[in-house]
């Protein structure tokens, strides 16, 4: 596995989970990061809602389905919830 960093925008969802049964991450911005979730592989729309991360908040070896009311989650989103964001994750 290797470690990923992000930056994120509030307009746009970035994709930091493909097909994933588990998931870490952590913000690494003095500002929130918005966390989403999806059975599919397409991108929320820009208004859905998620979970919001503050600075060195993140998960460890979550299980996204722990994440998400979603029926098979498996794909992770994340975007900044104000001007912008940065997010650490881990890659395949």
């Amino acid at each position: 596995m290797a470690i990923a960093e992000t930056s994120l925008s509030p307009n746009n969802w970035v994709k930091i989970g493909d097909n994933v049964t588990s998931i870490t991450f952590q913000c690494t911005s003095q500002f929130p990061i918005i966390i989403g979730i999806t059975t599919n592989n397409v991108a929320l729309t820009s208004t859905a809602p998620g979970l919001v991360y503050n600075q060195y908040e993140g998960e460890v070896k979550k299980l996204v389905a722990d994440l998400s009311y979603e029926t098979s989650p498996v794909y992770v989103w994340a975007k900044a919830r104000t001007s912008h964001g940065t997010v650490v994750y881990e890659t395949p």
